[in-house]
């Protein structure tokens, strides 16, 4: 029997109607009839019951599907294992880079990596900390540069750099004249934050902040990435908080200063991977990314980049 058989009784099992399940499959109606009257034929019963008004899982339906969905979804893990092998041969690895950090690790581990293995392949993806963990979860890229959480278990992460928060202001504020500034003067300011689905780090560092300084920040906009953050503070509309690789990123008009918080803010940025993804070539990328972390080396915060970030996405 093939298999296309299950993905269509699936989809039309899973919406309970046809037209809806047609849609999701990118087929036509009349096709999918006949293809469910085919499944039925071979099971030798009806799979639903039908009505002018909606379809119904008969029996034999309801316990017809979840293996059906296990069929499926062990054939999706054997392509992926098959696809992992493949790629084990090739030396290739997919690593995501989550914007933002990416010219600190452009600038410093990409060169450590290709220059002990000039031979590895390394497809670059910009995509941020949600996407990064969705990605490792369907086995899309091999490991990636990322904030947390990360709660799946298939899931391995370390510390690769350990930076402290800054807040970033309009280089015309009298916040600018301090060297660092205190919680409660921003607290006067409106806060532009940035999506706690596309950064929940970053997102949530500014309730940690007012947390530890007993403030109430005034929420501005909601932006969804660190540019649109930067030009809403460059246009006078209030301060964000991020880590202090941006102090080599900010536009004109935009300055970064440190809290006055002991001990000061921190973000960690990760390296993730999946536990049981063994293939040669992801181990030496741990194991060189392990060795050479910032972090690692140097067991302190990263308080001023070390290099200008040279931005690359793809």
């Amino acid at each position: 029997m093939e298999l296309r058989l299950f993905r269509y009784f699936v989809a039309v099992a899973e919406e309970l109607n046809v037209t809806r399940a047609a849609e999701q499959l990118h087929t036509a109606q009349p096709s999918l009839s006949q293809q469910i009257r085919q499944l039925e034929s071979i099971v030798g019963t009806p799979l639903f019951l039908r009505d002018k008004h909606r379809l119904q899982l008969t029996d034999a339906g309801r316990v017809l599907l979840p293996a059906a969905k296990s069929v499926l979804a062990s054939t999706e893990d054997a392509l992926a294992a098959a696809r992992a092998v493949a790629r084990s041969a090739e030396w290739t690895i997919s690593l995501g880079m989550v914007p933002g950090p990416e010219g600190k690790i452009f600038s410093y581990i990409l060169p450590i990596l290709l220059r002990n293995h000039p031979d590895l392949q390394l497809l670059l993806k910009t995509m941020t900390a949600p996407e990064q963990i969705h990605a490792l979860h369907r086995r899309e890229i091999n490991a990636g540069f990322l904030r947390g959480p990360i709660s799946l278990p298939e899931i391995s992460s370390e510390v690769y750099m350990r930076e402290e928060v800054v807040a970033v202001i309009p280089q015309s504020s009298p916040l600018a004249e301090y060297d660092r500034i205190p919680v409660s003067e921003l607290a006067k300011l409106k806060l532009i934050s940035i999506s706690a689905e596309i950064a929940p780090a970053v997102h949530d560092i500014a309730e940690e902040i007012e947390r530890r300084a007993g403030v109430k920040f005034t929420r501005g906009f909601n932006t969804e990435n660190l540019m649109t953050s930067l030009n809403a503070v460059a246009s006078g509309f209030g301060f964000c908080f991020f880590s202090v690789y941006v102090d080599e990123i900010v536009p004109k008009g935009v300055v970064t200063r440190p809290l006055e918080m002991d001990p000061p803010p921190l973000l960690d940025l990760l390296f993730a991977y999946r536990t049981d993804d063994t293939m040669p070539a992801l181990m030496r990328v741990v194991s060189l990314v392990r060795d050479n972390s910032p972090f690692h080396l140097e067991g302190t915060t990263l308080s001023r980049p070390r290099v200008r970030p040279h931005i690359i996405s793809l």
